[in-house]
């Protein structure tokens, strides 16, 4: 017998070496996996998103107290109101429809004012109203 194992000549010698390098193969993979982890776990507690953020359930808000006047949105004619919906205190998000192209104000109205309008499918040359 000559000593070498069942395998023949030279096959443990090549195996071990292929064993160790899958071996080492998988230790960087684990140590960059666990960087990248980190990483990210780093990343979104520095930069939360928003929608991440927790929000209380919608509940009924009253507006802050107070003689609002006529508020007057200054909309074409045949325009009415297809949606309503609080965004912040004071401040309401108003989808239109109909007198032109369909649209979503942003109405503060505490401030009485207009401070964002959205519109949707415009039709070329278009010209969207001022706020």
């Amino acid at each position: 017998m000559s000593g070498q194992g069942v395998g023949g000549a030279g096959s443990g010698v090549a195996g071990s070496r292929g064993l160790l390098a899958a071996v080492i193969g998988m230790g960087v993979l684990l140590a960059v996996g666990s960087l990248v982890l980190v990483g990210v776990l780093v990343h979104r507690i520095a930069h939360p998103r928003p929608a991440a953020m927790a929000r209380p359930a919608a509940e009924p808000v009253a507006l802050p107290a107070g003689d609002y006047g006529e508020l007057v949105l200054g909309e074409p004619a045949g325009t009415h109101v297809t949606a309503l919906t609080r965004q912040d205190e004071g401040l309401l998000a108003v989808a239109l429809s109909g007198g032109g192209p369909d649209r979503v104000l942003l109405w503060d109205v505490a401030h009485r004012r207009i401070i964002g309008r959205l519109v949707m499918n415009a039709a070329p040359g278009a010209v969207a109203p001022a706020p």
